[in-house]
């Protein structure tokens, strides 16, 4: 039981990391609703998302592989 949530976990975990890295490097949304909103958010979480995503993602790939 508790490795199928440590496996949920990381899914989520990578997942999430992915999707991160891929706002921080701007590739998503492609047709952004506000555009000067998002270039507000890339300035002020970019450079921190891009450091932090691959983290959450090596983190997740452990949880998956049940090694955390």
């Amino acid at each position: 039981m508790i490795d199928n949530v440590h496996r949920i976990c990381g899914i989520i975990f990578l997942l999430g990391g992915i999707y991160g890295l891929l706002l921080a490097h701007k590739i998503l949304p492609r047709n952004p609703r506000n555009p000067e909103k998002l270039y507000l958010w890339h300035r002020k979480f970019g450079k921190m998302m891009k450091i932090l995503s691959p983290i959450i993602i090596i983190s997740g790939i452990l949880l998956l592989f049940g090694i955390l």
